[in-house]
């Protein structure tokens, strides 16, 4: 008998802790001992149980498990009370219930009612586009009913109202934030919230408070938000205002409430500036995340108040902030602190600010960067790789100055610690980037002869193949890749998701290969690869863990391939994607989806 059976569960859990959540989930099946232990509660404080169009499938599988259920998003579901079981289901797991988020779903408020009632433990409460389920504005507008809501959810500390157009009111968010004893999160990301002020003159009259039953039904101001964040300043923490009309005027109100210490801001694609930006940081100094993707109005006077005012800032987005030069990148450098930073799209930066700003010494606190679609060129890339040394997710997409045959492999030898590597449309990789070469000329930072931006070609054996821990590989579009990479190269224990669209020399020699070397794949993207059914059925035989699987354009793809994922019973494959693969009938598809437990089937351009 194993000896791991003998184990302790003590020593069990603290092994299923290291474990991903899918390993983890597979690492139960060992025995009886490992289940038992993988039923600690905090063991899945970081799973997020999805259920999408119907519950009734979801309550039939949740009945019988063990495991507690924390995290709950329900999208696309139309609650109805004739649903059999649903509040039975709701009562088996709601002990544990932590979290619920609903996506795009018609609640009535008696089925609403019903639910939070069993949600003693809930802290969070998000809802997204539920527009239906606003549209009256009627929603726990009786006091007796919202004072039992209040009582049954004593911890709720978290609420979001993401995408919900013109149904939210002042009046509804007044009840909503009854339920709150201590407010630390609130998001109105996408929803529609009147900032000008001539809106409250239009629905107030200058002697009527916006509180309790005097409150509108028919808007959503931000003076009514600003009041309940000034009634729970000294606990909010996070606040996404993504998505609306927030501005200067309104940053420069926020900035002003008292007892205010922030930790997260999200502010995407707003009409913030630099004015709004400068009053925020300088009263804000506690942010540790700040999100300006998408934020025209952000310029190299807001990054370095940015920089300057907010000593403590670990993750910064700037995605897309066209204005923003060298001159702004620059001041990064003193963001000792940061840990992530997204520069996607900055089409006015150079490699003259990136690495001012962030290489200009060894950095080994930074661990995540996206660079993509920006004109960092080779050697910037190789000072990044020299001087970061502990990078975890790194994004050169569309970086086609900088990856090449000779950077890439020398990238891979030097951040050994990478475990999300995306390199989509690098279109000059070849097979000599990845593939491990005895004998190769390549540009080692460890050996200078001259300035800092010379390099002495020497000899190595570098390939990505060195990178052990690799998690996340993406290499869409980089059309030179042949079978021969996923051959010799191609070998993660640890790979659990490969993008390989629109890579047209990939064939059945390599993609067998590469399923046999990479068992643990979860995701994997063929579209527009030239394989066969013979290969596709020879692959599916190692892809036990398969969760999702697209061949979006597949041509010699037949119903084969289809018979060989019911043959080989791949329990959690949920999402495949057959679009245009001309030689299955759409009728074929239909009634292979009814005999298998697929959740998603794409079928566009069958006949």
């Amino acid at each position: 008998m194993s000896r791991h059976r003998f184990l302790p569960l003590e020593i069990i859990e603290k092994i299923l802790k290291y474990l991903k959540p899918s390993d983890r989930l597979v690492a139960t099946t060992v025995c009886l001992s490992w289940y038992e232990a993988s039923l600690t509660f905090s063991l899945w404080k970081d799973v997020v149980v999805t259920m999408e169009n119907s519950l009734d499938e979801a309550a039939a599988i949740c009945q019988f498990t063990r495991k507690p259920i924390q995290h709950v998003r329900i999208k696309d579901v139309n609650f109805s009370s004739s649903t059999p079981g649903i509040f039975a289901f709701w009562e088996q797991i709601s002990h544990s219930l932590l979290s619920l988020e609903i996506h795009r779903s018609y609640v009535t408020e008696s089925n609403l009612l019903n639910i939070l009632l069993c949600c003693h433990s809930l802290e969070s409460l998000h809802f997204h586009d539920c527009r239906d389920t606003f549209i009256t504005g009627k929603l726990f507008s009786n006091a007796l009913v919202l004072s039992h809501v209040k009582k049954a959810m004593p911890k709720l500390k978290s609420l979001g109202f993401s995408e919900n157009n013109s149904y939210l009111s002042d009046a509804l968010l007044d009840r909503f934030m009854t339920l709150v004893a201590n407010l630390e999160y609130l998001s109105f990301s996408g929803t529609t919230v009147s900032f000008h002020p001539g809106i409250n003159k239009k629905f107030y009259s200058e002697n009527r408070t916006k509180v309790g039953s005097t409150s509108s039904e028919l808007v959503l101001t931000f003076d009514c938000i600003m009041q309940h964040i000034a009634n729970h300043s000294a606990t909010v923490k996070y606040l996404d205002f993504s998505q609306t009309q927030i501005d200067d005027k309104a940053c420069g109100s926020l900035s002003k409430i008292g007892d205010l210490k922030l930790h997260s801001l999200l502010l995407r694609s707003c009409e913030v500036g630099s004015t709004g930006i400068n009053s925020l940081c300088a009263t804000q100094s506690t942010l540790t995340e700040l999100d300006i993707s998408c934020c025209p109005r952000i310029t190299d006077t807001a990054l370095s108040s940015i920089c300057s005012l907010l000593p403590n800032l670990q993750k910064l987005s700037l995605r897309n902030c066209h204005a923003v030069t060298d001159t702004g990148l620059s001041c990064i450098s003193q963001l000792s602190g940061l840990k992530e930073i997204n520069l996607q799209g900055l089409r006015n930066i150079t490699s003259f600010g990136i690495e001012k700003g962030l290489f200009h010494k060894r950095n080994e606190v930074l661990r995540e960067i996206n660079l993509s679609m920006t004109r960092i060129t080779e050697v910037a890339l190789l000072h990044l790789a020299e001087n970061s040394p502990f990078l975890t997710h790194l994004d050169l997409t569309s970086c086609t100055e900088a990856v090449s045959d000779s950077s890439l492999p020398v990238v891979c030898n030097l951040l050994l610690k990478l475990r999300d590597l995306r390199l989509d449309w690098c279109v000059s990789i070849t097979d000599n980037g990845f593939r491990e070469a005895n004998v190769s000329t390549l540009l080692i930072p460890a050996v200078r002869d001259g300035p800092q931006n010379e390099w002495t070609p020497q000899k190595s054996s570098y390939s990505i193949s060195n990178l052990r821990g690799l998690v996340y590989l993406s290499i869409s579009g980089c059309n030179k890749i042949t079978d021969q990479s996923l051959q010799e190269a191609f070998r993660f224990r640890d790979l659990r998701y490969l993008d390989l669209n629109a890579c047209s020399l990939v064939t059945d020699s390599g993609l067998v290969a590469l399923c046999e070397h990479n068992r643990g794949l979860e995701t994997l993207i063929l579209n527009y690869c030239k394989i066969t059914d013979c290969a596709m059925i020879t692959a599916i035989s190692y892809l036990a863990r398969i969760i999702k699987l697209s061949l979006h354009g597949c041509s010699n793809i037949t119903k084969l391939t289809l018979q060989a994922i019911e043959k080989f019973k791949l329990r959690y494959l949920s999402h495949l994607d057959i679009s245009h693969c001309v030689l299955i009938s759409l009728e074929y598809a239909f009634q292979f989806q009814l005999r298998t437990s697929l959740r998603e089937l794409g079928t566009v351009g069958l006949e």
